[in-house]
């Protein structure tokens, strides 16, 4: 479910402007509400600048970015459509993210607590990383609103939060944070991006401060009262998710290999630190429900050749391992009950808790007073992403026989995330998991996970593991890069099904990452007030 809050906010500044603030529980849309204008064309934007080369292209090798059209606005005449491109950013959970339009994102006061392997917080890192994302965005991508038929344009020329050039009569170019047109009747719109060439040149990023890293953004439409920026009579009526990556100078960080032009290359140093988050688990007489989740750091650090600087950690990066259940037995070798892999995506240069995959078992697994031990292995990070792909395929085969022809995709929210990738020449078989439409075929959601499966662009075969620039490990040269285990006591609530985990221990085992030994705790958690 996408939820859409819009407030008048007066942070960074007097003049009351306009903040949106899109928090996206997972890459879907439920419907919009009732505006008449209806937005054609919501695939993501997926394209990949190369600075050494002074190149750019989607993912076919095409230098272009395809446009939405915006029609059936008749009821809507003499209200305006509002275009705002914003800027990405995680919150403490890998289920929510919210969509800036301002440069306002602000980390608030967050404390990790009770993780005995991350023990620092560095939200400066993150916001950093965002105000990139966000002056990339404003001085980059310019919008070109156009009509389908020719007719007139209506536009305020002197805006106080886009510039406008008029390119003829039914055409402008737009930028900023939110740009307005008129509607008239007889308009039907057509709103492409543009990238503008000098965002080509390395020299230019490096004067801006922009390096080499994943940008997230979504290209928002909506209908407004008026075009004062002020008016909280919005309502929204399409989104297109946006996902560019600008590639690293190579010597800079280590890079996959060169499949020419128009393929992305990225980093091949891993850098997810990783420890428990906090574990839900529900168990009834015909079903299990295990929720895991995991409290992770993807920073890393920078690397420098003159001014130009970038991170491995600039970049999104899977957390997926083997997951083992085991059951805890007196005077003999634990039981293994279940095993599946689990895990996520971790967004650039962040810290957070990221959700797994709400794991299903048609059988109760759990049974009250009983010991049990979670043990969840990362080996590879590449090998076991492929597994997890595959787990969740057949995840959706049992959920669509035991629960009809369609599901909603919201009840694996692990595959809706994703979406986030936008960086596989396939993908656009996932189309449907970013339309308005909650529930899709079987196989239209088979087919984009089998193009993540056979994809060899991403995730990259990452060669190494690091805690820091001078701490690494190759991987391959060791059975795990970290091992988590859990060990707990399942006590039954009366009803509901829910299991309280009692006299709960943790450990972590890790060749490069900081370890600890097995010890009574709380879940690790982060804590944050805004």
């Amino acid at each position: 479910m996408l939820n859409v809050e819009v407030k008048a906010s007066k942070r960074h500044g007097s003049r009351g402007h306009l903040s949106l603030l899109l928090g996206l529980t997972i890459m879907l849309a439920g419907p919009w509400g009732r505006a008449a204008c209806i937005v054609e064309n919501e695939d993501k934007i997926q394209i990949n600048i190369s600075p050494e080369t002074n190149s750019w292209g989607d993912y076919k090798g095409q230098e272009t970015i395809t446009g939405s059209r915006v029609v059936k606005c008749q009821e809507e005449a003499g209200r305006f459509l509002m275009l705002s491109l914003g800027a990405v950013q995680w919150g403490a959970s890998s289920e929510v993210k919210d969509s800036y339009i301002f440069n306002s994102y602000d980390p608030g006061s967050c404390q990790l607590q009770n993780s005995r392997s991350i023990s620092s917080f560095k939200p400066q890192v993150t916001k950093d990383n965002f105000e990139r994302q966000y002056k990339f965005l404003r001085s980059c991508i310019d919008l070109r609103v156009a009509d389908t038929r020719g007719g007139a344009l209506v536009v305020n020329e002197k805006q106080p939060f886009c510039e406008v050039t008029r390119i003829d009569s039914s055409a402008v170019l737009m930028r900023g944070s939110m740009c307005f047109v008129k509607i008239r009747a007889q308009n039907d719109y057509a709103v492409q991006p543009l990238l503008k060439k000098e965002c080509l040149d390395p020299s230019y990023l490096d004067a801006m401060g922009i390096e080499a890293q994943d940008i997230y953004a979504n290209l928002d439409t909506l209908v407004t009262g008026d075009d004062s920026g002020t008016t909280t009579d919005v309502r929204h009526v399409g989104s297109r998710p946006v996902h560019i990556n600008i590639t690293p100078k190579p010597g800079l960080l280590p890079l996959s290999e060169d499949f020419g032009a128009g393929v992305p290359r990225f980093t091949t140093s891993y850098t997810v630190d990783g420890d428990w988050g906090p574990v839900s688990i529900r168990s009834r007489e015909d079903r299990t429900q295990i929720d895991l989740s995991f409290l992770v750091s993807n920073i890393a650090d920078r690397s420098c050749a003159g001014v130009t600087c970038s991170s491995s950690s600039n970049f999104m990066q899977p957390f997926v391992g083997q997951v083992e259940l085991f059951r805890l037995r007196e005077s003999a070798r634990p039981e293994l009950i279940e095993e599946w892999w689990d895990g996520g995506l971790v967004p650039p240069n962040w810290q957070g808790v990221m959700k797994g995959v709400s794991y299903r078992i048609p059988d109760r697994l759990f049974q009250a007073g009983a010991k049990y031990r979670l043990v969840a292995t990362f080996q590879d990070p590449t090998d076991d992403y492929a597994i997890y792909l595959n787990g969740l395929k057949q995840m959706l085969v049992r959920l669509f026989d035991t629960e009809g022809a369609t599901v909603g995709v919201d009840v694996i929210p692990a595959i809706s995330t994703l979406g986030d990738l936008g960086i596989i020449p396939t993908f656009a078989g996932m189309g449907g998991l970013h339309s308005n439409n909650q529930t899709v075929s079987l196989s239209q959601t088979m087919e984009g996970l089998e193009g993540l499966i056979a994809s060899t662009v991403w995730p990259p075969y990452y060669d190494r593991a690091c805690a820091d620039g001078a701490n690494c490990m190759r991987l391959g040269k060791s059975k795990f890069h970290q091992r988590l285990v859990l060990e707990f006591t399942a006590t039954m609530e009366p009803a509901g099904g829910n299991v309280e985990l009692t006299d709960v221990r943790m450990q972590k085992n890790s060749p490069v990452f900081k370890s600890y030994p097995m010890q009574s705790g709380d879940f690790p958690s982060l804590r944050c007030e805004r």
